[in-house]
């Protein structure tokens, strides 16, 4: 392990405004982690119930607190699973987040198109 990577993990509480809209808010932590493609087998069991991992995140079990994303490389990524053996390291897989906006479908114009 080089901790090489510069990661930032995200902790989100989910809750809504005063009109009832939801709302997040976001305790980020930066820490050190060796990040690397996620294993064939990882990925393709994954891929058979629909979830496309894109890294595997390795750090140390003291700097992982169960947050639920990670900002690498100006990209953020959902942890989809997160496992510990000795409990002295972590080894996260991660697909590309979402938000909300792009998970909707578009709705199809006037015209019809």
């Amino acid at each position: 392990m080089y901790w090489r990577d510069v990661i930032t993990l995200e902790a989100v509480q989910h809750g809504t405004d005063a009109e009832g809209y939801p709302t997040e808010k976001v305790e980020a932590t930066q820490v050190y982690a060796d990040v690397q493609s996620t294993k064939r087998s990882e990925f393709y069991k994954a891929k058979q119930i629909g979830i496309d991992l894109a890294i595997t995140v390795k750090l140390r079990a003291a700097d992982y607190d169960g947050q639920e994303r990670l900002v690498w490389n100006g990209k953020r990524y959902k942890v989809e699973r997160a496992y510990t053996e000795a409990r002295e390291m972590y080894e996260l897989n991660c697909s590309e987040y979402r938000e909300a906006a792009d998970n909707e479908h578009k709705q199809p114009d006037n015209d019809g198109s």
